[in-house]
């Protein structure tokens, strides 16, 4: 059978939030596993741009090779938070060139999705994943109605579409400028509680509950391996919830991969001395998300509290396993009270631990669609969502900004000051720790941090 479509195209562009740190340190997981899968069973030419790494000259120049021969090139918008706007444009200079255009990702919901499939230089939108689809929409293009495809003249069923993680594969050397990346993602397998349930309003459905074979996850890895990138971003939503699977994968380790280094995601609740040892085997950096340190019942984390917290901080020290720790400022209630007692107590941590924190990351909190916050912030806001560019459906950074004025007893501003005050504090403490921040607004960021 003849493809619609006779070339594909993914794009990850960069987002108009700031983070401090310079180290892209992950690649485009989805756009490579959708690249991947239409290079190998379409039998088409398939390439993947990540715009946070390489430049949009090199980027545009290099799709204008690629899609010279083709008749019918099929492109594909990954929409993150922050970076619609960009994906935006980018998708206005793609349909000027004959390009279906397809938008997708975390930003595209059951709430959103008829919006952006209505903008002109859009040809559809897919809610959820697309690995499932897209060989069909190869085949036989938009005109078919497929579930979570919503396009201007079509509004589908949504299903929950669950991956076959044994089928999945991932080819890096389908994606750009691979050696400019410091590091890589990697989908060894999803074990989200959440799977065969909907988030808030947008359907944005996790992946489900699976595990690839460890030992072809090695093999797609030497490909980045080769490319000169020695770090990897263990995507898994937490690598312990299954002990014994973690620890084939560990075992699973070729040579050659002993002095790399993998970032994995692990619960405070989960840490004991039976998986540090396995972290410690595949010398991870393994990052526990901290959301307060004095109210992490207002994180809705659930079951975990501040005394899980300082027991897996102690136990990963203990095991000599490098910890990234990640901490939230603009939970409900947020107070400069609240702010000063998290403060301190971080500071004590680094004090006590530093030489086992490779990485602190305290950010405020981003009002990101399918979230509790952006549910909160929907229903008080009587569905009036604010928008800084034309197309979007709604901004994180101008919905934060009325966030924190209508939650918390501090402003943005107070935040991002409090964010600076402890980026000097922890330096001064640790220079060898490298202090993260993400979601900024880049403009209050920087007049605040020249002003102390």
């Amino acid at each position: 059978m003849k493809n619609t479509f006779d070339c594909y195209i993914g794009i990850l562009s960069n987002g108009e939030m700031h983070s401090l740190s310079s180290a892209k340190m992950a690649a485009p997981l989805g756009q490579l596993v959708l690249a991947t899968k239409v290079n190998q069973i379409n039998e088409i030419p398939a390439r993947v741009y990540n715009l946070e790494i390489s430049s949009e000259e090199d980027v545009k120049n290099d799709i204008l090779s690629l899609i010279g021969a083709s008749n019918s090139p099929l492109a594909s918008l990954t929409l993150s938070a922050g970076n619609v706007f960009n994906s935006l444009k980018l998708a206005v200079w793609l349909k000027s060139l004959g390009c279906t255009v397809i938008v997708g990702g975390p930003e595209v919901t059951e709430l959103s999705a008829s919006h952006y499939a209505n903008l002109s230089a859009v040809d559809a939108a897919v809610v959820g994943n697309a690995e499932s689809l897209i060989c069909c929409l190869v085949n036989d293009g938009l005109q078919q109605e497929l579930p979570n495809l919503f396009t201007k003249e079509i509004i589908p069923a949504i299903q929950h579409l669950l991956l076959d993680f044994q089928k999945i594969s991932v080819n890096y050397f389908l994606l750009f400028e691979l050696s400019k990346h410091a590091g890589v993602s990697i989908l060894w397998g999803s074990d989200c509680h959440l799977a065969n349930k909907r988030c808030f309003f947008c359907s944005r459905q996790k992946k489900g509950i699976g595990f690839r074979d460890e030992n072809l996850v090695w093999q797609e890895l030497e490909i980045p391996l080769q490319h000169g990138i020695h770090k990897f971003y263990n995507t898994a939503d937490t690598i312990a919830r299954k002990p014994k699977q973690f620890q084939r994968f560990v075992e699973a380790r070729p040579d050659n991969f002993k002095n790399t280094i993998q970032k994995v995601f692990i619960n405070a609740t989960q840490v004991n001395d039976e998986i540090t040892g396995y972290l410690h085997r595949l010398n991870a950096w393994t990052a526990i998300g901290i959301e307060s340190l004095t109210r992490v019942e207002s994180s809705g984390k659930g079951k975990t509290n501040t005394d899980d917290n300082y027991r897996a901080i102690d136990i990963l020290a203990k095991n000599n396993v490098d910890m990234i720790l990640t901490f939230i400022l603009g939970l409900p209630n947020e107070s400069t009270e609240s702010m000063r007692r998290d403060g301190e107590k971080l500071l004590r941590i680094i004090e006590k631990y530093g030489n086992h924190i490779v990485t602190v990351t305290v950010s405020p909190l981003l009002i990101t669609i399918g979230s509790k916050a952006f549910e909160r912030f929907y229903d008080a806001c009587n569905s009036s969502l604010p928008i800084r560019h034309q197309g979007e459906f709604y901004n994180p950074l101008s919905c934060s900004t009325l966030y924190f004025n209508k939650f918390c007893s501090v402003t943005e501003d107070d935040i991002i000051r409090q964010i600076c005050y402890l980026q000097m504090e922890i330096a001064n403490i640790n220079p060898n720790i490298v202090f993260d921040s993400k979601g900024l607004d880049p403009e209050k960021y920087f007049n605040i941090k020249t002003s102390i």
